[in-house]
Order: structure tokens, then C-alpha cells, then sequence
């Protein structure tokens, strides 16, 4: 059973050093700082259901992570205006995850980047992914 759309009032995430949420609400950069400081580390090893994550940000999508059943954000009718591209070897100013599984959850001024397989994948969606 599909957990979109969220319609619940906002909650706010009180722990983001947890590694399982659910039904709540987090702004990417802040988890980011909260477990790793700025620029530094990967946010490994997480589960969110039902979760709205709100940027503005970036996510570096890296091995291991999962999308079942999300909705990236308006596309404007274009998942490319979601995705980019890094030109170089890395992806700088992004928010990196590995082994983090995303489960009916929406995301809102996130754009998503990281290995041209998952990003073609990404570019297969029209709302809502299958499990990458």
C-alpha cells in the first residue's frame, strides 16, 4: 500500500542521529552537518518511511540506495530538471548516502546526482521509482 501523498501536518525529525524515521520531517543539510559536520562524510546505513525531505540540496546517490514507491519533486514536467551531472570525478557540495533505503517518501527542492547508471534510472521515473 502506497504511503504517497503525504498528507499528515508537518513533524519535525527530534533525533536526526537515529537510522530509522518515519512519518516525519528533515531538511537534507541539516542531517548532513548533524551526523557528519559540514563537507564532511557520507550518511550511511538509514531507513525513511513516509518522510518528506526538503533541501534546497543535492543528493549524491552512491551504492546501496534504495527508492520504493517516492516522489522526487515537481520536475516541471521533466525528471531532467532534477538530475545533474558532474563533469569531473567528484560531485562536490552534495549530500552523499550509501545503504539508505528511501520507502514512500517526498522529496522537495532535492535534485539528485551520482553514477551515470543510477542517473539514467532516475531518468526512467515519472514521479514514482522503482527500487534502484
Amino acid at each position: 500500500m502506497s504511503r504517497l501523498p503525504i498528507t499528515r501536518e508537518i513533524r519535525i525529525a527530534s533525533d536526526l542521529r537515529a537510522t530509522v524515521f518515519e512519518d516525519v520531517d528533515l531538511n537534507l543539510f541539516d542531517l548532513h552537518v548533524d551526523n557528519n559536520g559540514p563537507g564532511l562524510g557520507v550518511i550511511v546505513g538509514r531507513t525513511f518511511r513516509g518522510c518528506r525531505l526538503q533541501g534546497p540540496a543535492i543528493m549524491l546517490v552512491s551504492m546501496g540506495v534504495r527508492f520504493n514507491d517516492c516522489n522526487f519533486g515537481d520536475p516541471d514536467g521533466d525528471m531532467r530538471n532534477l538530475v545533474l551531472r558532474a563533469e569531473g570525478k567528484r560531485a562536490l557540495g552534495t549530500i552523499p548516502f550509501r545503504d539508505t533505503l528511501f520507502d514512500g517518501c517526498e522529496f522537495l527542492n532535492v535534485g539528485f546526482t551520482g553514477p551515470s547508471e543510477i542517473l539514467d534510472q532516475l531518468l526512467l521515473v515519472s514521479g514514482t521509482a522503482p527500487k534502484i
